[in-house]
């Protein structure tokens, strides 16, 4: 039987096709198969963008996973599970019912300790009472939340401390995270964000209260945005020192409301996601005899390492390509976000597996390095889209095809003759009609008549 070498030149091709093969919607394909039938699932019976289920999936596992895990590209680094994400969208096209679907599971866990806490506290405080020369021998219990809505910096860092294994920061909306930034000085506060991203140690000094030290931040934020008021996110130098390269956005394009489905969801649905969620929870955190955490550190395996790094070359092209320096910090962060990725795929493909518990994967595969790249690249696109906007150039962020359309179109047109240009650009009419509605665009000056706003 013949055998086929594998090649350099034919790895770099492959993570090449990988990226170069994007589809404009999420790919959902890039996740286990079981979340490919919940996020279906999700869509045909509740209406769920599939680019908000999705995400708000990939949020709530990163959560999940915390501190446990971390992927390590080489010597020295290692990267964690540690997500900032926003769901773009207008009113009403369903952006905070998948994000509170995929943290439901997380939620009741947080229900379930609040209870247990309430329980040992008056065991605590009983046994105080009894024992009052030996109060200082009685550990006082905390409640180990997950789920926070208090945004500054002490706040998270008073929890985080108790515990170690990571938090998720949950706001309907997004932009209330970067208003909480007031609550202290922007600088400190932005200071903090980026710190937790990066995995650096962050100390929290209170006036007339012991300093607050975390060696190993994991808090992962996740919330929605309408596209009107994108540019709130770059006030404040935050598009200048590089925050606003750290956030990736899910914002499908040509999104509206949608009619109620006429298909029941099944009561299966949630059990799953709850199962899976769940599996990752119940992953214990190590922690050292000094108090320090001992994550569970994953290699590549040498296939998916050689796929990684062909992509990474690619992508330092890009970056190194562009005039953007804007994008250019983005393209660099997509790098840290791949290799997250790839560890959150790996775990979330044992997690929907048949197995109770998660046991300790030797390597990331072949697979998950695959469908890392690919979601990768589909925030890239988002990226580019959200950039043009912020900088008052969204025709930019348009595709080819969208961009010619809207170039050839004049400056007021009517439906009529705008279905007109498209047809003889064999640009599909539904397609155009779509593109019509999106307010970033066009303003409908009347019934049948619009303008554009670029």
């Amino acid at each position: 039987m013949n055998q086929t070498t594998i090649t350099p030149e034919m790895i770099k091709d492959h993570a090449k096709n990988i990226s170069d093969g994007f589809e404009k919607n999420f790919p959902v394909h890039a996740l286990p198969e079981k979340i490919q039938c919940l996020i279906e699932a999700l869509n045909d019976g509740l209406k769920y963008p599939v680019d908000f289920a999705a995400c708000s999936m990939l949020f709530a596992a990163a959560i999940a996973i915390g501190n446990t895990h971390r992927a390590r590209v080489m010597n020295n680094w290692t990267e964690g599970a540690t997500l900032y994400i926003a769901l773009v969208g207008r009113p009403g096209t369903n952006k905070t019912h998948p994000l509170k679907f995929a943290l439901d599971p997380i939620l009741d866990r947080d229900r379930q300790t609040y209870k247990d806490y309430q329980k040992a506290k008056s065991e605590y405080q009983a046994l105080l009472g009894q024992n009052k020369d030996g109060t200082e021998m009685l550990p006082k219990p905390y409640w180990k939340k997950i789920i926070i809505s208090d945004f500054t910096p002490e706040a998270l860092s008073v929890i985080h401390r108790h515990n170690l294994r990571g938090l998720g920061v949950y706001s309907d909306e997004i932009n209330q995270w970067l208003k909480n930034f007031n609550r202290y000085s922007t600088g400190s506060a932005t200071e903090f964000w980026l710190s937790n991203f990066s995995g650096i140690p962050i100390t929290i000094d209170r006036k007339g209260q012991d300093p607050i030290l975390i060696s190993t931040p994991s808090i992962s934020v996740c919330g929605s945005i309408q596209p009107g008021i994108l540019q709130e996110l770059s006030r404040d130098s935050r598009s200048q020192n590089g925050f606003i390269d750290r956030i990736l956005f899910s914002f499908p394009e040509n999104l509206r409301k949608e009619y109620w489905s006429e298909t029941e969801l099944k009561e299966d649905v949630p059990q799953l996601w709850t199962k899976i969620i769940n599996n990752l929870l119940n992953i214990p955190l190590t922690i050292k005899t000094t108090g320090e955490i001992d994550p569970f550190i994953i290699d590549f395996c040498d296939p998916a390492k050689d796929i990684l790094r062909s992509w990474q070359r690619k992508n330092t092209d890009d970056a190194n390509n562009t005039e953007s320096e804007s994008l250019a910090g983005i393209y660099t962060k997509l790098e840290i976000y791949c290799i997250r990725f790839a560890l959150i795929l790996e775990l979330l493909q044992v997690a929907a597996s048949e197995s109770e518990t998660v046991n300790h994967r030797p390597r990331i595969g072949t697979r998950a390095t695959e469908g890392a790249i690919q979601i990768t690249e589909y925030f890239r696109q988002t990226a580019r889209r959200v950039n043009s906007i912020l900088n008052n150039t969204p025709v930019e962020g348009l595709d080819t095809r969208k961009k010619s359309i809207y170039h050839l179109l004049p400056a007021e047109f009517s439906t009529d003759k705008g279905l007109q240009i498209a047809y003889e650009n064999h640009f599909p009419e539904r397609t155009f009609k779509r593109f019509l509605s999106d307010g970033i665009f066009f303003e409908k000056l009347e019934h049948g008549k619009y303008k554009k706003r670029h």
